[in-house]
């Protein structure tokens, strides 16, 4: 029978060791914990400021080349036959078409980008405001994937006596996919985009009246116009 003596230093040896094992993963666990409490909000924070803003400029990008080059007809003005202005109506043909295109474009554009690259001083992650924007910037990549809908507007604004403004506005709505390692964010882009104005003007009246009622009194205001 063969007994197996160990020292006393090999027993602090073993019991320093188990300790060290023990303090490293109560670090891993802090820093998971300190990842996920303060630096994956900020990080995602900061990538959808940056997605928001190359989604935007993206598609100003495409609608300013698409026209230029093509000229697109978004409005019908219809005229009496003393050359008035009496109806103005959305042309579906040309409208559709380039709704398609900044659609596509847009999509495709986002689509064959390269990774982004953010760059975000380290004091940003720290928990002190007055160390915010010091030390070195630590880049983080990440990709974006982007689908949108794209629908017409149209709006009718008193602009004085017999006088109207037509608008046709493009409201986009593009949904922009995050994709950082080992996190994943999206956020919702959208752009109000005015692409036709006119205006209606009517026969001027020759009398204009404006009948208000303030404080339970009635007032009469009368325009003659020569």
């Amino acid at each position: 029978m063969r007994l197996s003596i160990v020292s006393g230093y090999e027993k602090r040896s073993i019991t320093h060791f188990l300790w060290y094992i023990l303090f490293v993963l109560i670090m891993l666990i802090a820093l998971f914990i300190w990842i996920n409490i303060k630096v994956r909000p900020f990080v995602i924070s900061i990538t959808r400021g940056y997605a928001e803003n190359v989604a935007s400029n993206t598609l100003n990008a495409i609608i300013d080349e698409a026209m230029r080059e093509n000229e697109y007809n978004f409005v019908n003005v219809i005229k009496n036959a003393e050359d008035n202005v009496v109806a103005v109506t959305m042309n579906s043909a040309d409208t559709n078409l380039f709704m398609t295109k900044i659609s596509i474009g847009l999509k495709n554009r986002i689509a064959d980008m390269d990774e982004i690259e953010a760059k975000i001083p380290l004091g940003n992650f720290l928990p002190y405001p007055f160390l915010a924007g010091l030390g070195p910037e630590i880049p983080v990549k990440f990709l974006i994937l982007a689908t949108s809908a794209v629908s017409a507007r149209e709006d009718f604004v008193s602009k004085g006596i017999n006088q109207s403004l037509y608008t046709l506005s493009l409201h986009v709505v593009t949904d922009v996919g995050i994709y950082i390692p080992a996190m994943h964010s999206s956020v919702t882009v959208e752009n109000e985009i005015p692409v036709a104005q006119t205006v209606i003007v009517g026969n001027v009246p020759d009398s204009y009246t404006n009948v208000e009622g303030m404080d339970g009194s009635v007032q009469d205001t009368v325009l003659d116009i020569e």
